[in-house]
């Protein structure tokens, strides 16, 4: 993230102009440390799990649109 970006964020969320649950800097806030270290040091799939949590509420990995939990197109596995 640049620092623009972050700015952007920043400013967002003293604004009130986005919710905090959708303001990607605060994605992590209730993240123990020691989950972050290991998303630092790639003990943890954070990309992994986020494709996970997609799948299992029915969403297209791209899109993020409906597919449903049958769909052809959604994987029940991780990858």
């Amino acid at each position: 993230m640049t620092n623009q970006e972050l700015n952007h964020y920043r400013a967002a969320a003293s604004l009130g102009l986005i919710p905090d649950e959708e303001n990607p800097i605060f994605l992590f806030n209730g993240a123990r440390a020691e989950l972050l270290i290991d998303i630092i040091n790639g003990k943890i799939d954070a990309q992994e799990f986020a494709r996970m949590e997609l799948r299992a509420r029915g969403l297209d990995l791209e899109t993020g649109r409906w597919i449903g939990w049958n769909s052809n197109e959604l994987r029940t596995e991780p990858a």
